[in-house]
């Protein structure tokens, strides 16, 4: 301003020197000077000097239209938008020799409508809320043979625009093609200069948190993945859609009702993954919490409306959201000093991103009231050659760390998994020698299908002959899944293998009375039989599954699974096979087999197959669905002489 004062002054005494000497002369040469002297490297700007009035008349844009009672006004230094219609007009002549001129204007798109000569330009137009964004330089050609331009601005700013203290414009420029296009370029690159690194982290955050989703589809037991992957892809989302908006590359409505209303969906994730990263589940306060976090959606609604301060709904987002930073803060550093240390390496990184979105929060608030003491925790942050967004640089840190401590908490975990798969295979091996039955036994076809749910199973059979010729067959189930009921599996299987030649009854009654004494609280249900060489078979239930004879279920007496009561009692059913028929023993997975709809395989089907052979009937249940251990063992008598395996 002060170097214009003195070219004005520097200006009026040459002029008035000149016409003492030759008036006529000197005032043309002055009046064509004026006209080219006003461009500086081919740009003139043209801030001040305009004429506002409140209201709106398309009458307005005509160029004969008398301004002059209007207010004049600087439109650089118009200050925050206000509600309403405004109408903007100044008058520019660039002279004959410049009819072709370019006109550069810094507004909020979809704000705004630009007239010249009372003619609107194309590329200007007043959008909806939904579709107007923060000042963006923009260019308009103008042309008239005279060069005398009448520029009108007609603006009408939403209430979310006008809420969030956003300016109608940040300056004019009047230029030749070229060197206006420069300007334009020259800003653009300015206005975009943060946007880059802050798209590249936010993508970085979206992209590591789809890795840890992919992780987590392999590891379906690991939900810290899964709550690591939502909380990652949606906080980079989030801040991706901010960034944007602010930069001008996006709508300003993608603010409040993108990005704001994920900012609670992002800490709701961030406390799912902290809890599930140490073991543990939220508590009842915890959850109350979780769901207060999304009454603050109801505000958004009505920020949307104007109904409700910005600045006030920003510090409420800060007081509502920096809470869960301090408390998983402090509940991973109670935990590291109870000694553990992966709960260590998250204390600082676990604070950042919520702090860093509390602190922005509080500089929005103190641009928004004026307070300008707080308007630097939403400057950028330059670090070499780059500026960074404050929100980047905490989400950016925690990402570094989250990975470090993933990267070890995976790699520790794998050679787990890696061991446990080994010390399972391993017992699966040891299980199927165990239940395997006897390869020969005269007078008998046996045929066994085993299939565990997992690694190893509860299901458990076992055949051997006795000593006068007859078959002692003996199925079951553990109570329990996985290697504690393959534990109780080997022990029951190695005490049969250790029993003495016994009726069903007695067999039942010996298995009962060690697993009172060991079982610690489990159950097994178990089927004895015992098939003689002339047909006679003796059955004995204790809770399980009566076998079939030729698909028809065979009545037993009703009795309590093993290891409930110490003294209970088994009673013994007697039938007689005949050469050709077959006895099939299974477990509660064939029945209970569930399809992809919710049915069961059920007792229906398995009557209908139950003559069929052990193998296509365990095949049959677990095509079916199968969601426990399945077995079948079937024993088809047959003549004295025909030995089978």
């Amino acid at each position: 301003m002060l170097e214009r004062a003195q070219t004005k002054v520097a200006r009026t005494l040459c002029a008035a020197l000149l016409c003492a000497l030759a008036a006529p002369a000197v005032a043309a040469a002055q009046a064509r000077a004026a006209e080219l002297t006003q461009w500086r490297s081919g740009l003139a700007e043209i801030d001040e000097g305009w004429a506002e009035h409140d209201g709106d008349d398309l009458a307005w844009a005509k160029p004969q239209l008398d301004d002059s009672a209007w207010a004049p006004v600087s439109v650089d230094d118009l200050g925050a938008a206000q509600p309403g219609w405004h109408w903007f007009r100044k008058r520019v002549r660039t002279g004959a020799d410049y009819p072709d001129v370019r006109l550069l204007v810094e507004g909020g798109v979809g704000t705004y409508e630009v007239y010249v000569n009372g003619v609107r330009v194309p590329g200007a137009d007043l959008h909806s809320d939904f579709n107007v964004y923060r000042p963006v330089e923009r260019v308009f050609a103008l042309h008239d043979d005279n060069g005398d331009f009448a520029i009108a601005l007609r603006t009408h700013a939403p209430p979310n625009y006008v809420d969030y203290k956003f300016p109608l414009f940040l300056f004019a420029t009047l230029g030749q093609p070229t060197a206006i296009e420069y300007e334009r370029a020259s800003l653009q690159a300015d206005r975009l200069y943060g946007l880059w690194p802050s798209l590249f982290i936010n993508l970085l955050l979206c992209g590591v948190g789809i890795g840890f989703l992919c992780l987590y589809l392999s590891q379906r037991s690991h939900r810290d993945y899964l709550f690591l992957g939502l909380y990652l892809f949606v906080l980079g989302f989030s801040n991706g859609l901010w960034n944007m908006q602010i930069t001008g590359v996006a709508p300003t409505s993608l603010n409040i009702l993108g990005s704001d209303a994920l900012i609670y969906v992002f800490t709701i994730l961030q406390i799912e993954f902290t809890f599930r990263f140490v073991g543990k589940r939220p508590g009842r306060a915890m959850r109350i919490y979780q769901a207060a976090l999304l009454l603050p959606w109801i505000l958004i609604a009505l920020c949307w409306t104007n109904r409700f301060p910005a600045a006030t709904y920003d510090l409420i987002e800060a007081a509502v959201t920096f809470p869960a930073g301090i408390i998983l803060t402090t509940m991973l550093f109670v935990l590291y000093r109870r000694g553990n240390r992966e709960a260590g390496w998250l204390i600082l990184p676990s604070l950042l991103p919520l702090a860093a979105t509390a602190l922005f929060d509080l500089g929005s608030t103190s641009i928004i009231l004026g307070w300008r003491r707080f308007d630097f925790l939403e400057s950028l942050i330059p670090i070499g050659l780059l500026e960074f967004q404050p929100l980047d640089l905490g989400d950016l840190t925690y990402l570094l760390a989250i990975c470090v401590v993933m990267y070890f908490r995976f790699t520790r975990v794998s050679r787990e998994q890696a061991h446990s798969t080994a010390e399972f295979e391993a017992a699966r091996n040891v299980q199927q020698r165990l239940v395997a039955p006897a390869a020969t036994i005269p007078g008998f076809r046996i045929e066994s299908a085993y299939l565990p749910a997992a690694h190893v199973g509860g299901d458990f059979y076992h055949v051997r002959p006795y000593a006068d010729g007859s078959l002692l067959a003996v199925v079951g189930d553990v109570s329990g899944k996985g290697l504690p009921a393959a534990i109780g599996v080997s022990a029951i299987v190695g005490a049969l293998q250790a029993m003495p030649d016994l009726a069903p009854a007695r067999v039942l009654s010996a298995l009962n009375r060690g697993i009172y004494r060991n079982a610690g609280g489990g159950f097994v249900t178990c089927c004895a039989a015992l098939i003689g060489g002339d047909g006679r078979a003796a059955i004995a239930n204790a809770g399980h599954l009566a076998p079939y004879l030729n698909g028809r279920e065979v009545e037993c007496a009703p009795a309590l699974p093993l290891g409930l009561v110490p003294d209970a009692e088994y009673e013994e059913r007697t039938i007689e096979l005949l050469p050709g028929e077959t006895l099939t023993f299974l477990s509660d997975g064939v029945v209970e087999a569930r399809n992809a709809s919710g049915e069961l395989f059920g007792f229906e089907r398995m009557a209908a197959i139950s003559t069929q052979a052990a193998e296509e009937i365990a095949r049959a249940a677990q095509q079916f669905g199968q969601e426990d251990d399945i077995t079948v063992v079937t024993l088809k008598f047959a003549d004295p002489e025909v030995v089978l395996a």
